[in-house]
């Protein structure tokens, strides 16, 4: 009778060593859309907008987003070009860069709170203020014309955060009731 010789190989995401290996990202609506060498929480911040920073040629991933619109803000007394990536799934804003095309430029930024190791629950700087807005109200917009571009920029920039925050924090509000009544649910 012949003898059988079999190697066998057992593995568990549980024992992965967090220094080393891949780590995957999803969106709020749980659609995988980053995989990365390195943890998001490593990657350095801009300190404009809390937005992670992957330097395209020294970190190896793969950003599953399609690309939207092109915006312009102002940073400062400069202006930034946006070339904007969305969930393919929920149209939410994860991404963006300077270039038109992917990893074509020198960054990629990873918008704060977008994403989630843990498949649909939000992190926890979902809730968090951006850097500028600390406790800022909603600007009066009846009879504000000022005829100034520039301030109008500024002011679309400042408005357009404070609504991707407010949906930022409604959306985890709602992730975190959906997994709450679940968790009661099946107890």
């Amino acid at each position: 009778m012949p003898r059988i010789i079999s190697n066998s190989i057992i593995s568990s995401s549980d024992n992965r060593e967090e220094a080393q290996g891949l780590h995957s990202y999803y969106c709020l609506c749980s659609e995988f859309i980053l995989v990365i060498d390195m943890e998001i929480g490593q990657l350095a911040k801009r300190s404009t907008d809390n937005a992670a920073i992957i330097e395209n040629a020294t970190r190896m991933y793969k950003l599953h987003a399609i690309p939207g619109e092109v915006k312009i803000v102002k940073r400062g007394d400069k202006f930034e070009k946006q070339y904007r990536l969305y969930c393919p799934r929920c149209s939410l804003l994860i991404a963006y860069e300077t270039t038109p095309h992917l990893k074509s430029g020198p960054y990629t930024y990873i918008v704060q709170g977008s994403l989630n190791e843990i498949q649909g629950v939000p992190h926890d700087d979902w809730e968090q203020e951006l850097p500028g807005y600390e406790g800022q109200e909603e600007p009066e917009q009846e009879g504000e014309n000022r005829g100034d571009e520039d301030e109008d920029m500024e002011e679309d920039g400042k408005s357009e955060m404070r609504i991707r925050m407010k949906g930022n924090q409604e959306a985890a509000a709602q992730a975190r009731a959906l997994l709450a009544a679940s968790i009661s649910s099946a107890s």
